[in-house]
């Protein structure tokens, strides 16, 4: 009867364990670089990655890539770490770096002070760039 005691106290302590490691992850999974969360503004989720040192990652500047659409807005803006924007659904693909580090920031929006961050990954431009 002891054993059996002390094998659900095992794992009920393990259970629990587990289930504040998922917790915690769950919501470092929601803040990303600078602290930067889904569903925020474009404009503030760029000051902090610039005040945190990400530097905007400059593209297209030697492809002749003609910017259209939310494009132009955010070049001219001089948003040049813009990749692409898509035309059906105004999504757009920003990158940033930080040492040796790489950041991409997606976002969605037709127009520059709309636009949200819609997700972000540790990926780095193509190098075609």
């Amino acid at each position: 009867m002891k054993a059996s005691t002390l094998i659900f106290f095992a794992l009920y302590c393990i259970g629990i364990n587990t289930a504040i490691a998922d917790v915690s992850q769950t919501s470092n999974d929601k803040h990303g670089p600078a602290g930067i969360v889904v569903g925020e503004r474009l404009v503030a989720a760029r000051a902090k990655l610039i005040k945190q040192d990400w530097k905007p990652t400059r593209m297209h500047t030697t492809d002749g890539c003609e910017y259209s659409g939310v494009e132009k807005e955010l070049a001219a803006r001089k948003l040049f770490e813009l990749d692409t924007c898509s035309f059906d659904s105004s999504r757009c693909i920003l990158y940033y770096s930080k040492k040796a580090a790489c950041l991409r920031v997606d976002t969605i929006g037709e127009q520059f002070n709309d636009m949200t961050v819609t997700r972000w990954t540790r990926e780095c431009p193509e190098a075609t760039q």
